[in-house]
């Protein structure tokens, strides 16, 4: 068993190279490309253009893919997701607010206020939906989500009025990245998101086995020993600040975090301890490939929110109509 993971790490771990290599060093130019005698325009354009990118989407695919399977396992609920539940919304609103207070104090607005933004707002929308949970019915599918595409609709609809009303030029270039978009990411805010990011996984995978006991149920899972509350609160912070890294570095991208999760675990199984590495390599590829189709598939780049909407919104719905059927509704 422990050498066919193995051998199966090792076959995604070539598939996100390959496919790196092939996304970002292709169609540079016609002509072929050796690594080791750049010209200085091929050297811009991989170095200061093409890299921050390919490395934004590897952290923003595992990110929201692990973020989204935190939250289908805590909540007991596989239609949990950032972008559904509203933590996005939220972690995006905050950003900008952010960024409105500290240019209107002229404060350089740097990553760490960046990600404490997004992760403050990311904590508040998990505590108003556990909240409206609660008065509508204890976690249940329909209450959670209804609730979330209630904060996600207002919330959303509070962000782009506050942009288009701003008089701040720089809280106007926030529209392209609200839709999706790795654009102006320097490597000082992805080294550093990359740390919180790290943590945060480091710390899911050391708690992947008691979050297998949840599969059990909450009083199953007390009877060998974990303390279910704490771990739901500490996970679910752990799941906010994931969602809150994707949001600062690429903004509002919806259904990664859904389909990612549901395809790895139809294929793998819903074992913790082996599917976790399986979730950010795949969740890593497929950002990569979606932010290759945003580039290439027209004249002008696709913002990567309406490319990831596009595709996920009729597997949303099977995803819907599936569980719904299960229940008998």
């Amino acid at each position: 068993m422990l050498v066919n993971n193995r051998n199966i790490y090792i076959a995604l771990f070539w598939l996100i190279l390959v496919t790196t290599f092939a996304t970002y060093y292709g169609g540079v130019s016609s002509s072929s490309i050796n690594p080791f005698a750049l010209t200085e325009i091929q050297s811009v354009i991989i170095y200061e253009l093409r890299l921050p990118k390919i490395f934004t989407a590897i952290l923003v695919g595992a990110c929201l893919t692990l973020s989204g399977h935190l939250f289908q396992i805590l909540l007991s609920n596989p239609l949990a997701e950032p972008g559904l539940l509203g933590v996005s919304s939220f972690s995006s609103l905050f950003i900008i607010l952010g960024a409105a207070l500290f240019s209107f104090l002229n404060i350089r607005y740097d990553v760490f206020f960046l990600i404490l933004s997004a992760s403050l707002g990311a904590f508040l929308a998990v505590t108003i939906i556990f909240q409206l949970a609660k008065i509508l019915g204890q976690y249940s599918s329909s209450a959670l989500i209804l609730s979330g595409i209630s904060l996600t609709t207002f919330i959303s609809a509070l962000t782009s009025w506050l942009i288009f009303y701003s008089e701040n030029d720089q809280l106007r270039t926030f529209n392209l990245w609200l839709l999706g978009s790795f654009e102006h990411v320097t490597y000082a805010q992805l080294l550093f998101i990359s740390l919180v990011a790290l943590i945060c996984i480091v710390i899911a995978m050391y708690k992947s086995n008691d979050l297998n006991l949840l599969y059990l149920g909450d009083q199953n899972a007390n009877l060998y020993g974990v303390k279910v509350n704490r771990l739901r609160k500490y996970m679910l912070i752990i799941a906010s600040a994931l969602a809150a890294c994707a949001v600062a570095l690429g903004g509002v991208i919806a259904f990664i975090g859904l389909l990612v999760p549901h395809a790895t675990r139809m294929k793998f199984g819903h074992d913790n301890r082996f599917i976790l590495p399986i979730l950010i390599i795949n969740g890593a590829t497929c950002m990569i490939i979606i932010e290759w189709i945003s580039r290439t598939s027209m004249y002008l780049q696709l913002p990567l929110g309406l490319v990831t909407a596009t595709i996920g919104g009729p597997f949303f719905l099977l995803i819907l109509f599936k569980h719904f059927k299960n229940q008998g509704l």
